[in-house]
């Protein structure tokens, strides 16, 4: 029980920390795209929200699961 838990923790910490960097690199993007202001950096722009959406999606649903996985197996005291 203790090994699920674990796997669990980990794969919500994880996913979660993931789901942080992915979300962090879009933003930086976007910074930088507003700071220059230029057709091809909104483009560099609308490329990084494509490729980062399915990714951030799958991290999401992989927190939840862990999240979820970890409140269920919980032990009661």
């Amino acid at each position: 029980m203790v090994d699920r838990i674990d796997a669990l923790r980990g794969l919500a910490l994880a996913s979660f920390g993931g789901l942080c960097l992915v979300l962090v690199a879009v933003a930086t993007v976007a910074f930088v795209a507003e700071m220059h202001r230029t057709w091809e950096w909104y483009f560099r722009m609308e490329r990084a929200i494509s490729f980062a959406t399915p990714l951030a999606l799958g991290l999401c649903a992989a927190a939840m699961v862990g999240g979820f996985g970890l409140v269920f197996l919980a032990p009661e005291e």
